[in-house]
């Protein structure tokens, strides 16, 4: 078998026969898994170090080629996914809490090919055939992972989000394939298609919707953090925090490098979009008071480097694009494996609630201090690197305003996690947490991997940038200068005043809040106007599908039945009721009286007369 279908044909045999496995067998299902997970990850390996030829075929005798290629970028991300299918995998062993075992498995091995076959799709359909796939193991994750309403009700909500953006991208990619005249996306980059007509603009516009939702970015974020309330920490540190970003990101990157050749006024909409989502989910991130919603935001938050980078359309902000996606994954991911390991351990995820676990979990706290130093771009590690290149690539394109926005993003992020890891972690430990121990083995070995990538990625970022981000930028067709490499810098420095800031922020906070690391942003958040902008936001105000769900579909319903109702009395009751009112009134003139009968019937005939002209 081509080396290429390992990764897409193997989770699927394998997730159908766990599926014919009682869920009372113990570790057998979770041994398949994670055996496909790693003999994937293996091949796609091997396709990553000798890219295969391409491999395509025809749909049923038609022109339309099914087409799966794997070049430097795709290579590169079905690399990344396969490795998040595994660790995901070996987590999940000995966690409890993700509902059913064989259905969890079997939804991850399914995500897992189908998020494998939209890395390699070549062609636009055969993409679309592997996305909308996904949409359906994403309802079924969250819906699953535990017999409650709200988890059911969440999975509904991330189904109709994603499934209207990707009927904007269905249509994106219909307009796209009739202006190229082709499908398939190496064919379209040799002629790159122009934003100088409607329907171009129109075209790479859907595509960007169906994309940045995918990645999770706003306004179409609001599902992620309700599916950390109610769904499992090994579903949120694999599909929200790793495979939707991965597939959203490097979709993006294909439409607006790739398939089209974007204006200077596309490139705006970008960064503006990579900066409001950068600010609102951080700021919301800063208040939360459980940690999986905190990080779920965060989750959101990181998403808007990424687009900031890819807006800037020069070499470096793109490099910075592509870094920080593969970094978010793997910090984010050991992020939620941390709190999975928490709340596994000490049964509760609220802040208010933990506390003072340093000494009980070492190496828990050890991966979430190295996690969230690189999330908050500290150096040397992966993620200061990452974000250095969403820096310069923004102020190389003259708009400093969305450099202020990012490193302001960058204080908050510290300030969150500064507040996050204080809470859970260091303070006094509760009574009832006294006999908390270390989450097992098969949960930390993931993690302390992750945290490895974190630390092998930083230190001037020369294997990242060499190994995957410079081949991938020529998979683009970018010519890149050399971007790896630690630089003392204004930036540099700059970074080191917004570390001291978060630090003394926080110091704030907790005088502030009474010493209580929960607390600790609550100065921020009742400040003036900030107040009544949190009050709106917990009431859902800002939240797209809420909104049209409560109110928009209400007033929607209402008016579609009243318009109803109207057209209704126009067709049958105003009809009805003047048939029988006249039907009342001649009844008075049948009242047996021949001579009236007569006169009636003269009456009638005179006027016929007059009306057909034959008086004049």
């Amino acid at each position: 078998m081509n080396l290429i279908l390992i990764p897409i044909v193997l989770p699927v045999v394998t997730a159908l026969a766990l599926l014919l496995i009682s869920e009372r067998t113990k570790y057998l299902k979770e041994l398949l898994a994670s055996g496909a997970a790693l003999v994937s990850l293996l091949a796609a390996a091997n396709v990553f170090l000798q890219p295969p030829d391409m491999l395509s075929w025809r749909w049923f005798g038609t022109a339309a080629v099914f087409t799966l290629r794997a070049d430097q970028l795709s290579a590169f991300l079905l690399l990344a996914v396969s490795l998040f299918s595994a660790a995901i995998a070996l987590y999940s062993f000995s966690l409890p809490k993700k509902g059913p075992s064989k259905w969890f498995f079997f939804n991850l091995l399914m995500t897992q090919a189908f998020a494998a076959g939209a890395a390699l799709a070549d062609n636009l359909i055969a993409m679309l055939f592997f996305w909308e796939g996904l949409l359906i193991f994403l309802y079924t994750f969250i819906a699953l992972s535990q017999d409650t309403r709200e988890a059911k009700r969440t999975a509904m909500k991330a189904f109709l989000i994603n499934g209207a953006t990707d009927v904007c991208l269905l249509v994106g990619i219909t307009i796209t394939g009739y202006i190229a005249g082709t499908m398939s996306m190496s064919e379209i980059s040799h002629n790159k298609l122009t934003l100088d007509y409607g329907w171009s603009v129109f075209a790479y516009v859907l595509l960007l919707i169906g994309a940045v939702a995918k990645a999770g970015a706003f306004p179409f974020h609001t599902w992620i953090p309700d599916a950390a309330t109610d769904s499992s920490a090994p579903f949120m540190a694999y599909v929200p925090a790793a495979i939707d970003k991965l597939l959203g990101i490097y979709f993006l990157a294909r439409a607006s490098v790739y398939l089209f050749q974007l204006n200077n006024a596309m490139s705006l909409v970008l960064m503006t979009l990579g900066a409001v989502t950068i600010l609102v989910a951080v700021m919301m991130a800063f208040v939360q008071k459980d940690y999986k919603r905190l990080l779920s935001y965060h989750a959101v938050s990181q998403t808007g480097y990424m687009i900031l980078g890819i807006g800037t359309l020069n070499p470096i902000g793109i490099a910075g694009g592509l870094f920080h996606m593969i970094n978010h994954a793997t910090y984010k991911s050991c992020l939620f494996m941390t709190s999975g390991s928490v709340e596994r351990q000490a049964g509760t995820t609220d802040l208010t609630k933990l506390g003072g676990l340093w000494r009980a979990m070492p190496v828990t706290v050890l991966c979430f201090v190295i996690a969230a130093a690189a999330i908050s771009g500290i150096a040397p590690l992966n993620g200061f690197f990452s974000k250095e290149l969403v820096y310069k690539g923004s102020l190389e394109t003259g708009y400093t305003v969305f450099f202020l926005a990012a490193e302001l993003g960058s204080f908050l992020t510290l300030a969150s996690f500064l507040k996050l890891g204080h809470s859970v972690f260091f303070g006094r430990r509760p009574e009832e947490l006294r006999d908390v121990k270390e989450a097992p083995f098969s949960m930390l070995l993931p993690m302390l991997a992750l945290a490895a990538v974190c630390v092998a990625f930083g230190f001037g970022a020369s294997l990242p940038i060499n190994l995957f981000i410079s081949p991938a930028l020529a998979g683009l067709n970018i010519p890149h200068p050399y971007l790896a490499g630690f630089h003392p810098d204004k930036l540099y420095f700059l970074s080191v005043i917004v570390i001291l800031a978060a630090v003394v922020n926080h110091m704030l906070g907790l005088a502030y809040g009474g010493g209580k690391a929960d607390k600790a942003s609550d100065h921020i958040h009742y400040a003036p106007v900030l107040k009544e902008a949190y009050a709106l936001a917990e009431k859902r105000a800002f939240d797209i599908y809420e909104q049209g769900m409560d109110r928009a579909v209400p007033l929607f319903s209402r008016t579609l039945y009243r318009a109803d109702r109207f057209f209704d009395w126009v067709i049958d009751t105003a009809p009805s009721s003047t048939a029988g009112f006249f039907s009342r009134v001649s009844r008075g003139f049948h009242n047996g009286s021949y001579p009236l009968y007569l006169a009636l019937t003269l009456l009638g005939a005179v006027v016929y007369i007059l009306l057909v002209g034959g008086l004049k």
